[in-house]
């Protein structure tokens, strides 16, 4: 040993050896989405915070802050991951990783001042890789934890299952609203069974949501009362006497139009039923006839010469009184999702004739 180097690090002491290089990686341990904010944060030495709310602000500015992030959640790899052993690899990565931020920042300024649609793709783009990722974790426990194959995924999968459950919605509303009174107990009752069977068989735990889906859109078609008797599309009848006008007339999806203006109607009370799905129902009565109109509605607004009644499963009533000598039509209306609308022309401004329609009555 040179005389030097002893009198340098002194007798007792023995030169340090280096330790493995330090490496940029997710944390698995302090997380929220994929452990980048915590990775960065363990690397720098300071608090993770800091940079979940840059990434936060910057999402609100241009979108840059989840590209940055998922930039990051692919090519920063997660700490339970191998360290390259290629010599140059660790390199190569974090000028892989600087180039992709240099390039971002520098399309910031296009992105916040003129790339709104870059920005309608990409955020859109982000929330439903987010999604699906959530999804994926909620119905197998696997986590955002692996490298960006395995996230790109679970990703996919979660979304394959949000997919499945808009598939089960649609045709179990579908399904409700045209079958029989008793398949939607049915349906609920199956739903159940399956989310029975997903708490406590993990094979089949991916069941929940779907059959989750499926009891709320039953669920919901029933409370609303959406029937789709009546067929679909448009239908329009203009009775020209009392003899051609039907008490009830139904639809199940489309627009229903009744126009009674050519009609003869007799003086006294005249009941009308209508029953529609989904869609729009139109009455167009003369000036001088009184409207009695009774209305119940899952979903939707009731338009009554040029007064709104909105909301969800909203009984509407309105019931003026005539004389023996006035035509006075007894409206009833169910409409499952959708409007009631009650008018003297076939083309109205939303001009309220409440007053006309009071001395219609009298």
């Amino acid at each position: 040993m040179d005389v030097n180097d002893t009198q340098e690090n002194g007798p007792d002491e023995q030169p340090t050896p280096e330790g493995p290089p330090k490496r940029l990686t997710r944390s698995r341990t302090d997380r929220i989405v994929g452990g980048v904010c915590g990775g960065l944060g363990r690397y720098f030495n300071v608090d993770p915070i800091l940079f979940r709310i840059g990434v936060i602000v910057l999402a609100f500015v241009g979108g840059a802050g989840v590209l940055l992030y998922l930039a990051a959640l692919l090519l920063v790899p997660s700490e339970d991951q191998p360290a390259a052993i290629a010599p140059g690899t660790q390199r190569k990565r974090g000028l892989v990783i600087l180039a992709v931020v240099v390039g971002l920042c520098v399309a910031w300024p296009f992105l916040a001042l003129g790339g709104a649609l870059l920005a309608g793709i990409g955020i859109p783009l982000a929330i439903l890789v987010g999604a699906g990722v959530l999804v994926w974790w909620f119905v197998s426990g696997e986590g955002p934890s692996g490298d960006a194959r395995d996230i790109a995924g679970r990703a996919a999968l979660g979304v394959g299952v949000l997919i499945l459950c808009f598939l089960v919605a649609v045709l179990g509303a579908f399904a409700a609203a045209a079958g029989p009174h008793w398949l939607v107990p049915a349906l609920v009752i199956a739903a159940g069974a399956a989310i029975a069977a997903g708490a406590f068989l993990a094979p089949v735990r991916w069941l929940v949501l779907p059959a989750l889906t499926l009891a709320l859109a039953a669920g919901t078609v029933s409370a609303a009362g959406i029937d789709l008797d009546g067929g679909v599309g448009q239908r329009e009848y203009r009775p020209g006497s009392t003899a051609d006008l039907r008490d009830r007339y139904e639809l199940g999806i489309g627009e229903l139009v009744i126009d009674l203006r050519s009609a003869d109607l007799p003086k006294g009370d005249l009941p009308l039923d209508i029953d529609l799905g989904i869609g729009e129902a139109r009455v167009i009565v003369p000036k001088d006839v009184c409207v009695a109109t009774d209305a119940e509605v899952g979903m939707g607004n009731v338009h009554l010469f040029g007064v709104d009644r909105g909301g969800v499963d909203m009984d509407f009533e309105d019931a003026p009184d005539s004389t023996p000598t006035t035509t006075r039509l007894l409206l009833h209306g169910d409409v499952g999702l959708g409007e009631l609308r009650v008018q003297h022309t076939a083309h109205e401004f939303n001009l309220d004739l409440s007053a006309a329609q009071a001395d219609a009555c009298t």
